[in-house]
Order: C-alpha cells, then sequence, then structure tokens
C-alpha cells in the first residue's frame, strides 16, 4: 500500500542531498579560484621583480639629510632631475638640470663621467632609476645616486625648491610683494641703489625698457642668480604683471627678500607718458 509519508521522506533526503551537493561544489570552486588568484599574484610578483631591484653596484642611494650636507661641499653633485618637462618647470630643487628619461640616451659624456650625479624622479620609482642608472653607466659615467624618495620626499621634508609661482597660490602670494608705476617713478628718483630687472625677452627690451634696467629673462634668473647683489632692493617689471609677479617668486625661493614686482606692468607705466629708453 502507498505510504504519502515515506514519498515525502524520499523527497526531503533528495533536497538535503541536492543542497549538499551545491554547498560542497560552491565550495570546491572558491578554494580553486582563490588558489588560482595566488598563483597568479605570485607569478606577476615574480615577473616584475627583477626590474622593481636596483643595482648598488651601478648607483647608490642618498637620503635628503645626505643630499642636504653634500651641497654645502665644494664641488657639489650634479643635480640631474628625469622627470618630465613640465614636473620640472612647476617646481624643482635649486642648481637641479632637467634631462628626461627619454632623452638620456642622446647625451654624450660631455658632462664629465668623473662627477658625482644625483638622479632626481617623482617618488623614488626603482623601474625609471634603474632604467637611468642603466643608461648612463653604458655611457661610461661612474658615480651615480638617486634620491631616496625622489623629489616628493625632499619637498615633504621642506627642503629648498624653486617654483614657477603660481597667481593662485596663496602660499606664491605672499612671497610677492608690490609696487605700482606711481610708486616706482618715485622711487627711482629717491633712491640711487635701486636695481631695476625687466624679465621679458632681449627683443622687447630692446625695443623699450625703463632707463638703467638690466635684462634678465625669466627663465634664467635661476642660472643668472649669482649677477645680482644681496644688499640691493630690486623691482622686476614685464609688459603687464605675471611675468614680474612669477619672478619675484622664484627670487624669494632663491633667498633674495628685498624684491618688488611692478604691479601694473611696462604697459601702464608708457600709458602714464614716463620715460622710456632704447
Amino acid at each position: 500500500m502507498f505510504d504519502p509519508n515515506e514519498k515525502k521522506e524520499e523527497n526531503n533526503m533528495k533536497a538535503v542531498f541536492v543542497g549538499l551537493f551545491l554547498i560542497i561544489l560552491i565550495a570546491t570552486i572558491t578554494v580553486l579560484k582563490s588558489n588560482s588568484e595566488n598563483k597568479n599574484i605570485s607569478e606577476n610578483k615574480s615577473g616584475v621583480a627583477p626590474a622593481e631591484t636596483i643595482d648598488p653596484a651601478k648607483i647608490g642611494k642618498i637620503t635628503p639629510e645626505e643630499l642636504v650636507k653634500k651641497n654645502q661641499i665644494i664641488p657639489r653633485p650634479f643635480l640631474l632631475d628625469i622627470r618630465d618637462e613640465n614636473q620640472y618647470k612647476n617646481e624643482h630643487i635649486i642648481d637641479s638640470v632637467n634631462i628626461t628619461l627619454s632623452k638620456l640616451s642622446a647625451i654624450s659624456n660631455a658632462l664629465g663621467t668623473d662627477k658625482e650625479y644625483v638622479l632626481v624622479d617623482d617618488s623614488g620609482d626603482a623601474s625609471i632609476i634603474t632604467a637611468a642608472a642603466n643608461t648612463l653607466t653604458s655611457k661610461g659615467y661612474k658615480h651615480l645616486y638617486y634620491l631616496d624618495g625622489g623629489f616628493s620626499v625632499w619637498k615633504n621634508n621642506y627642503n629648498p625648491t624653486i617654483n614657477s609661482g603660481n597667481q593662485k597660490s596663496f602660499t606664491d602670494q605672499a612671497k610677492v610683494k608690490y609696487i605700482t608705476s606711481d610708486n616706482l617713478k618715485k622711487l627711482m628718483e629717491a633712491e640711487k641703489n635701486l636695481l631695476l630687472i625687466d624679465v621679458r625677452q632681449s627683443a622687447e627690451f630692446n625695443a623699450g625698457h625703463l632707463n638703467g634696467a638690466i635684462n634678465i629673462f625669466l627663465d634664467d634668473l635661476e642660472t643668472r642668480k649669482k649677477e645680482l647683489p644681496l644688499g640691493r632692493k630690486i623691482v622686476l617689471y614685464d609688459n603687464t604683471n605675471l611675468g614680474a609677479f612669477k619672478g619675484a617668486v622664484r627670487l624669494f625661493d632663491l633667498g633674495f627678500f628685498n624684491t618688488l614686482a611692478l604691479s601694473d606692468g611696462l604697459d601702464s607705466w608708457k600709458a602714464k607718458g614716463y620715460e622710456i629708453t632704447k
């Protein structure tokens, strides 16, 4: 005789077995997937390890603190900034020279293979440092170091840098003191020890400039800083005021604090009929 309770119990048992089977299947798939991912991670790490290892036989490491001390001794190490040009122009270590990684292969050994070179990238990336070291050692450069942590760590440690000057930056604005055309005219008549610097291109300077001014193009202020006496008051100007502002920021970063920027520019000076010389 058919017993409905037995049939119901049989169906329940089947459901239990199916449930257990699905649980075991899911657990097995999860374990296999986890092992596969771990294997892939291990293989990936193994594959990039050589590129992430800096060879100390080719290039040594120098900390920001050690570089500060080296910069106080003559001859100073040659600071080679291998970041891209925009990063360098925006801000860099004072007296460093920019040769990007892509352009290193084109340089000769004319820089002097016996000098000490410190390579500066953004964050001390091992693959970038290794590529640069390989290029330079192949050209005979022997005394190579890289800045540990790169430019980012150097800046975060409040070591000196020079930047292009950002008018939207409160910090850069705080570095600049301004003077108007009217007040500059009075100052030129009263102050005999004034240094006027025209930061425009030489062609613009030759077309007309302030009486007694010298011409140092904005981008040359850093390399020509030794021409500037520390004790004199300096006034920077260009046609408007952007170049003067940027120049004043750079001179502040270089340690020239007695500096003014012409706020209304040479255009305003000429519009007021003040003297221009050629």
